[in-house]
């Protein structure tokens, strides 16, 4: 099971921008092998997302953090989050992936959308 982690917010028009684009992965993906915790401020967090993955019966999960960078948020605050769900779940193989910023997928993303906006 793959895991979007992003960083959550009051506003439910936020929240549901990302939640639409966590659907689309979802369809596309099949449903329950894609989904999508917060890192702070509203639920589902990690842990509630990764409990609810091994009672379906998933023993390994990708968390792919939605952030630009590794610095900041993913090291301060996704990490130690990873950390807690691993030593609940000693069970369950857990792998923290690059965050979204640093997959060349993204970064060749951003240039197709640069050069279809006129950048050099």
């Amino acid at each position: 099971m793959l895991i979007l982690v992003a960083h959550g917010s009051r506003d439910a028009r936020w929240r549901a921008s990302v939640e639409e684009v966590v659907a689309s992965l979802a369809s596309a993906n099949g449903q329950g092998r894609v989904r999508l915790a917060y890192m702070d401020l509203t639920p589902p967090t990690l842990m509630d997302v990764a409990t609810e993955a091994v009672g379906a019966g998933h023993t390994a999960l990708r968390v792919l953090p939605l952030f630009l960078a590794p610095q900041g948020h993913v090291r301060r605050d996704v990490e130690p989050l990873v950390a807690e769900v691993r030593a609940a779940l000693p069970a369950v193989q857990i792998e923290l992936l690059p965050p979204m910023g640093q997959q060349p997928e993204f970064r060749d993303a951003i240039d197709r959308i640069a050069r279809r906006a006129g950048a050099p």
